[in-house]
């Protein structure tokens, strides 16, 4: 039996600000008049934003407000800046896993309303979810599995866990809503530097005709790599040892397809790329495959706009062995 999405208000509340950020209903709200979904300003743009559309901004890393270094700064002073600078990012964790266990609530909610044996994606596609809350779920599962390594070292290390984390590597055990501002900014520009030397490689020319391909383990191996490469389906460890995990590949592509276009769908019914807010818009992307670094939005999301109206002449994988110049055009 068919499950339409029922008349339901999700709020959700921020720790950022203390607001009710997230009101979903089967009526979508005019764009021209929208509820205050974000407390904070810096990375999403409050009147362009559809409350179905973009996640609540708890699901986003808070603000991390560091204090300024003075030059010449006298030893007591620079003891001062550094216990300041400390206790600036340990609020910024509390803050962060605060907003994760509001998440959570909202969470365990939301999967009451997905039918037994129902991914998110498949909740998606029917209706039972907005794209709102179809991101808020996705990312909430993603940080909750974080939590226990991370809770581990923030307990050891404290305000230092930003230099031991960024020091040893280990952003992978950090739940993304406490990433700060650097590490969001590595693996941007690591992820892009990735995805140029696989197009610099030149073996995926052959990517025309794949929309027939009915599963991925039909993929050449050249394309699956690239893929995967492109959209981070694996460590880049296996790159620096020379292997490809193969057996892995199919299935986590496959994936990642599903939740590209279910989310494509999203994006057009629930108000368009016009209406994401700018943090929104460079997550969409990335999601893609599509470079954000260094990038005005009004270029991010162009290209997020040709890529969802490149879809309906194109299959997901060909597009992703493409550059947009290269995508076809009405």
């Amino acid at each position: 039996m068919h499950l339409a999405r029922q008349n339901f208000a999700l709020c959700v509340f921020s720790p950022y600000s203390k607001q009710i950020l997230l009101t979903v209903s089967n009526h979508k709200p005019s764009p021209f008049h929208q509820p205050a979904l974000y407390p904070y300003s810096t990375r999403a743009s409050v009147l362009q934003a559809s409350s179905t559309l973009n996640p609540p901004t708890s699901t986003l890393p808070p603000p991390l407000s560091l204090p300024t270094k003075e030059p010449n700064l006298p030893a007591t002073q620079k003891l001062k800046f550094y216990y300041q600078t400390g206790k600036a990012y340990l609020t910024f964790y509390k803050t962060g896993v605060k907003a994760l266990w509001q998440n959570y609530k909202a969470f365990r909610q939301l999967r009451l309303r997905i039918p037994g044996g129902q991914s998110a994606e498949q909740a998606l596609r029917a209706g039972l979810l907005s794209r709102a809350e179809y991101h808020l779920i996705r990312r909430t599962k993603r940080d909750v599995s974080r939590v226990p390594i991370f809770g581990l070292i923030l307990a050891i290390c404290g305000e230092f866990t930003p230099i031991v984390v960024l020091f040893l590597g280990l952003t992978g055990a950090v739940p993304r809503i406490c990433h700060i501002p650097r590490q969001i900014d590595g693996a941007r520009e690591k992820a892009e530097a990735r995805r140029r030397e696989s197009f610099r490689e030149g073996t995926i020319s052959s990517a025309e005709g794949l929309e027939k391909v009915e599963h991925m383990q039909g993929l050449p191996r050249p394309i699956m790599r690239h893929v995967a490469r492109s959209l981070g389906l694996y460590s880049p460890l296996w790159d620096r040892i020379g292997v490809t995990p193969t057996i892995l590949l199919p299935t986590r592509i496959q994936k990642a397809v599903e939740r590209i276009e279910v989310d494509d769908s999203a994006i057009e019914k629930e108000g368009g790329v016009q209406h994401l807010s700018e943090e929104e818009l460079k997550l969409a992307a990335e999601e893609r495959g599509l470079d954000v670094v260094g990038r005005p939005r009004d270029e991010v999301g162009s290209v997020l706009g040709r890529w969802i109206d490149a879809r309906k002449r194109a299959s997901t994988i060909d597009l992703l062995c493409r550059r947009p110049s290269a995508w076809p055009r009405a």
